[in-house]
């Protein structure tokens, strides 16, 4: 083999003593480009993608040789083929059938395409069967369903592939052994959290957590600015956590009730109606459904939640008062007489 092997295949004089390439011109997946055929660009990617395996199985890339020897093969199979066109994603399943044949399995794991033929991504679309389209009830159908769909196929795929080891995998696989609930969010996202109001009525509400793609809510001064932070918060949390219940708040009606004081009976149900109505009303969890929430109607105060800061920053920052236990039980009965 040459110490500098030729970029592009070689070209083919016509009769008329015009060079044109061998190879047809390559529409690429990513940028959409339409470029000249270019060997390197397949050694290149060898070299590049195999590197996962070092992070996903503990072995060894692909050098530079292997690589040329591969690229070399998948562009002499095509040249059999005598294809009118090329695609991006033609050479790539070219190349990861020539890395089965040699039994470069794991080179094939990190070097293949996660996705969904045009067929099933058009059920989705349209409605019609198709990927988990009896999985989950809460889901609509809607563009943003038919798109949270086709990213859960994608992530799944590739989750399989990249993170638990291949036979941990074939356990999830084979259905019962093993389950990996949410799988699509699995290598980005924790399953749920709970949070301590406090911390949103002290500093304030920052939906994007720094500021710049989202404005800014300082300490709530008023009853119905709680409640509201309370929701925001919950709201924006569906970005970053997976499950069903993934967010919720541990001593809800303990920590909202320093603002509750002074208020009627009726006052407090109006502001428990609003903050029902909100959260069950908000189409913005995956796929354009309702948020996933869950809070505790505490019945009562803690002695040892008497003793902590009410951290109501723009009021005061004393304990919480004896008689704020009564603000918690009469919110307490509004929340669980309410029907959404």
């Amino acid at each position: 083999m040459p110490e500098n092997p030729p970029r592009h295949a070689e070209n083919q004089q016509t009769l008329d003593g015009f060079f044109v390439p061998t190879l047809p011109k390559v529409r690429t997946s990513r940028g959409g480009h339409i470029l000249e055929w270019d060997r390197e660009k397949i050694v290149t990617q060898i070299l590049t993608e195999t590197k996962l395996v070092e992070t996903f199985y503990g072995g060894e890339g692909a050098d530079e040789e292997l690589a040329r020897e591969i690229a070399l093969e998948v562009e002499n199979r095509i040249k059999k083929l005598k294809l009118k066109s090329l695609s991006g994603p033609l050479i790539r399943e070219i190349l990861n059938i020539t890395l089965l044949e040699r039994d470069l399995t794991k080179y094939r794991n990190v070097c293949t395409r996660v996705g969904t033929p045009v067929f099933d991504a058009h059920l989705i679309d349209v409605g019609r069967g198709g990927f988990e389209s009896h999985d989950n009830a809460n889901l609509q159908e809607n563009a943003e369903t038919s798109h949270k769909k086709k990213a859960d196929k994608i992530s799944k795929e590739q989750y399989l592939l990249q993170l638990p080891p291949p036979e941990l995998a074939d356990y999830h696989l084979a259905g019962g052994d093993l389950h990996i609930h949410d799988l699509e969010y699995f290598g980005t996202r924790p399953f749920c959290q709970d949070w301590d109001l406090r911390y949103f009525f002290y500093y304030g509400l920052m939906p994007d957590g720094s500021g710049t793609k989202a404005s800014v809510a300082g300490p709530a001064k008023r009853a119905e600015v709680a409640v509201l932070h309370a929701v925001k918060a919950l709201g924006s949390a569906q970005t970053n956590f997976a499950g069903g219940g993934q967010g919720g708040y541990y001593n809800f009606l303990t920590f909202l009730a320093p603002y509750f004081e002074g208020l009627s009976y009726a006052d407090i149900r109006q502001l428990m109606q609003m903050f029902v109505y909100e959260m069950t009303q908000m189409m913005v969890a995956r796929g354009g459904q309702v948020v996933f929430s869950s809070v505790q109607l505490s019945p009562g105060v803690l002695p040892s939640g008497r003793r902590s800061p009410a951290s109501i920053r723009a009021r005061y920052g004393t304990v919480f008062r004896r008689r704020n236990a009564g603000m918690v039980s009469s919110s307490g009965r509004c929340g669980c007489s309410l029907r959404p």
